[in-house]
């Protein structure tokens, strides 16, 4: 049996990841690039990658790049115009959701990545917020942007 990691996408990686965010039911569907807004039967959730600069810094030697994934977590919850004790609890389950993030990252529990890359940290850059309502202002769509640090090895250019 091969020690070497499957090549996968950084995002199949991080949707991988969230699998054992205890704040994301089990029984909810978790998609990449697609928030189902049509079915009631079940909660939903979405990863979306954003465009983002890749590679922050490079070795001297070319051996070794510090690069990011950002990515949306997004949610359709369920909005109350009328009594915000549902909004409220949307945007706590968000705070709750960084919270884990943090605490998994200052613990070193962060995603398995590629041959060659390593997962260095995991954070939610801001607050969960909504960002809109579907027309019947009874379904809402709340995301969370979020970052991946990671280091990737190269081979050097010099050898």
């Amino acid at each position: 049996m091969s020690n070497v990691k499957s090549d996968k996408a950084r995002i199949e990686r991080i949707k991988e990841y969230f699998k054992n965010c205890p704040y994301l039911n089990q029984l909810s569907e978790k998609k990449v690039d697609y928030l189902d807004v049509d079915n009631n039967d079940r909660e939903y959730w979405s990863i979306e990658q954003v465009e983002a600069p890749i590679i922050l810094h490079s070795n001297v030697l070319g051996t070794k790049t510090e690069r990011q994934c950002e990515f949306i977590i997004a949610s359709r919850s369920y909005f109350n115009p009328l009594v915000d004790t549902q909004n409220i609890e949307n945007l706590h389950l968000f705070e709750k959701i960084a919270d884990w993030l943090y605490s998994n990252s200052k613990s070193g529990n962060l995603p398995t990545l590629n041959e060659g890359e390593t997962a260095t940290k995991i954070e939610a850059i801001n607050s969960g917020y909504l960002y809109g309502t579907d027309r019947t202002n009874t379904l809402a769509r709340y995301q969370v942007l979020c970052r991946l640090f990671y280091e990737k090895r190269e081979e050097s250019k010099w050898q």
